[in-house]
């Protein structure tokens, strides 16, 4: 008898990825076997993200081709539910037609473009998702393991339609992750804590995340945490102390969106330059190895030459090892579709739209540049250490401080193994040797 088959396909973020991974323990927990795409299954799952135009276009992507295969298979086939698939039996898989089923922020924002789609069974809000997955210990299909202890965010930020889509802070009970962490840890190197807004955490008893990460750290003997991107006003002193742990990986990405005090503040972001710099300094006076990456948008409404100018000036200022950098892209729902909106009615010319286009991809680009020179020095401060470093596949581990080797691991080390390499660099590539 054929055993019932799924697939997941996840796009977004490190928070997405999580929820994808226990729904894979639920699944597994049904005795559904879980394929990776493109392998034929009974039902597709599709997580999106809509936290850009681009994230937008790439979870329509998956969508679009988790239907093709869907129908491919049996075209001809009855529409079938996931509640009919759970209780179906597996002789009837000759007959029913696959599934497809959307979750995730584009189908808790935009619900009405893929129900229509040939192919989509069934489109979760973020509520029914998180009904689905609630308190299951993640699955994870990767090198390291990525467990979620928070989600929500009160801020509102002009330019985000994530945190209106997920809702106000929740955070998982504390014994609740450690729990989940004991587990993960018996398979895993490494761990991953993330949230939408992880700074956030906050237990019922009023723990935060250095109380979180300090019980953590006590259980970590012989493997390591690293922190997902973090808000920058949520860096105490408190987690600043933690970063002279061993057992915690001296790497932190930090939002900054932007380095022009006014830009920030059209953003409502919580923090000027002055404090974001001061924190900066702080972080690496405790961990002086450690790894800073931020997130910088470019062409936000009322940036011109001077406001990009200070951004590149400040950027230029801090101790970064590598930059994320998007062009705006404009959110339905969000405060700043009716600034733009106003600009179209005033009857700003096609040309003019296009060439202000032309000018924020210029910036990306430049600033893009600027981050692939940060992470060149970075890297070469490292070159003859030894580090510790998760093996992701036979021919690539990340090290603690979020650098990437080349590596030719023996066949006995798999991925998900923490092994310490001598780093090297040829030809402006990192590779390490293991020690």
């Amino acid at each position: 008898m054929k055993p019932r088959t799924a697939a997941i396909l996840t796009t977004g973020c490190r928070l997405n990825q999580s929820e994808s991974d226990a729904l894979r323990q639920k699944l597994l927990l049904q005795g559904v076997t879980v394929v990776e795409s493109p392998q034929p299954a009974d039902v597709y799952y599709v997580n999106t993200c809509t936290v850009t135009a681009g994230a937008d276009r790439s979870s329509m992507q998956l969508v679009h081709r988790a239907c093709r295969d869907a129908l491919r298979l049996k075209p001809d086939a009855p529409r079938q539910t996931t509640e009919t698939l759970r209780v179906e039996c597996d002789a009837d898989s000759v007959t029913r037609r696959a599934s497809v089923v959307v979750l995730g922020c584009l189908a808790q924002r935009d619900p009405g473009r893929l129900r229509p789609i040939a192919g989509v069974n069934e489109v979760w809000s973020n509520e029914r998702k998180q009904k689905e997955i609630e308190g299951l210990v993640p699955s994870p299909v990767r090198s390291r393991a990525i467990l979620k202890v928070q989600d929500g965010c009160s801020r509102r930020c002009s330019y985000c339609v994530v945190s209106s889509l997920r809702g106000e802070p929740v955070s998982v009970p504390a014994d609740t992750v450690a729990e989940q962490f004991e587990r993960l840890r018996a398979g895993f190197g490494e761990i991953v804590l993330t949230g939408l807004n992880l700074g956030m955490y906050r237990d019922r008893d009023g723990t935060g995340l250095a109380g979180l990460l300090g019980r953590l750290l006590s259980r970590c003997d012989g493997g390591r945490i690293r922190l997902a991107s973090i808000e920058p006003d949520t860096i105490d002193d408190a987690l600043l102390e933690l970063l002279s742990d061993e057992r915690l990986c001296p790497h932190l990405h930090v939002p900054l969106q932007s380095g022009d005090d006014a830009v920030l503040a059209a953003m409502r972001r919580p923090y000027r330059t002055r404090d974001f710099q001061q924190m900066l300094a702080r972080a690496v006076a405790a961990r002086p190895d450690l790894a800073i990456g931020c997130d910088v948008i470019c062409g936000f409404p009322g940036e011109d030459e001077s406001s990009f100018e200070r951004t590149r000036r400040f950027l230029g200022e801090l101790p970064l090892a590598y930059l994320h950098v998007f062009s705006f892209s404009l959110r339905p729902g969000t405060e700043e579709r009716v600034k733009r909106e106003r600009v179209k009615q005033e009857g700003v010319k096609q040309e003019t739209q296009r060439a202000e286009v032309c000018v924020v991809r210029e910036r990306v680009k430049e600033l893009r540049r600027f981050s692939e020179q940060r992470r060149q020095e970075y890297g070469a401060r490292f070159v003859g250490t030894v580090r510790g470093a998760i093996v992701e596949t036979g021919r690539s581990a990340l090290t603690d401080n979020y650098l990437r080797l080349g590596v030719s691991c023996p066949a006995g080390l798999a991925p998900g193994a923490l092994a310490r390499f001598r780093i090297n660099m040829e030809s402006g590539k990192l590779y390490g040797s293991l020690c």
